[in-house]
């Protein structure tokens, strides 16, 4: 582990149980500086070489800011892999420009759209957010469209995970018609999908499940699409889904 990671780790866990002050500058400082270090040491002498002039990414990735969704969710070393745009309650209208930019510009096949569990802007909506910031309340208006209007969410862990897979869907929706013409084609793919680290889906912590392509949403026949020709049957019964009540 980095030098000053595994103090600031220590700080932050002492945070968390018994409730100190979070880690200082000082350690969050010393642990970006060392761990840009390792990495800069870890790099072969082609790594760079083949980035410091272009992007080509596969994939432009639209997800939420929380800090417990990162790219290495998807792959490993997402590094000129993941053209990678974040907002609250990963939306497509608040960044639209960079969602076309990914499409237009950098023409990645795949579009994903990644929504995730315990989503604090869908629990924010969820609660009523008329108390926060103007900004924080014009990022989270959209979702009037992808949820409708505010109500009495119960149960309300379950209703946030439905309202998570219900906001991915209306992205798809909204991804669907905005490029229709390149799906058409066949040029585009998009791919809505949650990032399971509550184990909601009951499919492993940590999971990536798709529960929609290019629209559809039945899992039944999302297995049978030829994008997961290369998949195993038993892989696909662990990452295609759709949560609901009865599962």
């Amino acid at each position: 582990m980095e030098e000053g990671h595994a103090e600031l780790m220590e700080e932050e866990k002492q945070t968390m149980n018994g409730g100190k002050k979070k880690a200082s500058p000082e350690s969050i400082v010393q642990t970006i500086i060392s761990s840009n270090d390792h990495y800069v040491q870890d790099q072969p002498a082609t790594f760079f070489s083949a980035i410091r002039e272009a992007q080509n990414p596969m994939v432009t990735l639209i997800s939420c800011s929380d800090s417990r969704v990162q790219p290495n969710v998807i792959i490993s070393e997402p590094t000129n892999y993941v053209f990678e745009i974040e907002n609250i309650g990963n939306q497509i209208s608040p960044s639209e420009g960079s969602v076309d930019y990914g499409i237009y510009h950098l023409k990645t096949p795949i579009l994903l759209i990644e929504g995730h569990s315990d989503c604090g802007a869908i629990k924010a909506f969820m609660q009523g957010y008329e108390r926060e910031t103007e900004q924080i309340k014009a990022s989270l208006n959209p979702l009037k469209e992808a949820l409708g209007p505010l109500t009495d969410w119960e149960p309300f862990e379950t209703c946030l995970i439905e309202n998570v897979q219900k906001n991915v869907d209306y992205q798809v929706e909204y991804a669907r018609k905005k490029y229709a013409k390149l799906i058409r084609e066949g040029s585009l793919v998009v791919i809505g999908a949650i990032y399971d680290f509550r184990n909601d889906f009951n499919r492993g912590y940590g999971r990536l499940i798709i529960i929609n392509i290019n629209g559809e949403t039945k899992p039944e026949k999302l297995a049978t699409l030829p994008i997961f020709n290369r998949i195993t049957p038993e892989m696909k019964n662990i990452v295609i889904g759709r949560f609901s009540r009865n599962s």
